[in-house]
């Protein structure tokens, strides 16, 4: 068995913890884990990627173009800028909140239209938007969407690894006074889709 993950975004969406989250779990299901180094601009803003790979026979960090199972984006357009890294049946879960990169900022360019950037992102494989920032907030704090997106990755059809699991680690490595938002986050992003379902196209 071999399991691939990419996870994107920007900076100060806590990218790095949700792959930390997810390697420290199959650590202690006993799986032999790789997690790729962070590239990008870990400062608000900047683009940031995390690899994280386990099962039998995993040797290098980093996920190879086209065998990804899943890519979590916490934000859209940086799920297309690594969409060529998803399987051809893999399921790409994106939070469809936009953070406009500098040039938008400046007025030097102009974000994507959201259905069309749903469509581009649809023809690379099984998508899943979720509003994560507006789950995030209803946990009690906007910070927390990447727990949102942990507990969709959760609900994904063929995710190995335990859902016990997975939370003893979420557990571990979140402060103890920010604790209840990320397990409700977790569990807000879980029942955005039907466990007995493959994902849905749309779960906003």
């Amino acid at each position: 068995m071999e399991y691939n993950i990419v996870f994107t975004g920007v900076g100060g969406q806590g990218v790095l913890l949700a792959s930390q989250v997810i390697g420290n779990a199959a650590f202690e299901a006993d799986e032999n884990v790789r997690i790729g180094e962070v590239h990008g601009m870990s400062q608000r803003g900047g683009s940031v990627i995390a690899h994280v790979r386990f099962g039998d026979d995993v040797y290098g960090p980093m996920v190879p173009v086209g065998k990804a199972d899943v890519i979590v984006a916490l934000e859209p357009m940086e799920a297309l800028r690594y969409a060529e890294y998803l399987k051809e049946d893999g399921t790409m879960v994106v939070n469809f909140n936009s953070e406009d990169p500098l040039p938008v900022q400046e007025g030097q360019a102009e974000y994507p239209d959201e259905e069309r950037l749903a469509e581009q992102l649809e023809s690379f494989g099984e998508l899943v938007r979720v509003d994560a920032d507006a789950l995030a907030e209803e946990a009690g704090n906007r910070i927390v969407s990447n727990s949102v997106m942990l507990g969709v990755l959760q609900a994904v059809e063929g995710f190995p690894l335990d859902e016990d699991g997975v939370l003893d680690t979420l557990k571990a490595q979140v402060p103890a006074d920010a604790l209840e938002p990320n397990l409700k986050a977790f569990e807000l992003g879980k029942g955005e889709i039907d466990s007995d379902q493959t994902a849905p196209v749309d779960a906003m």
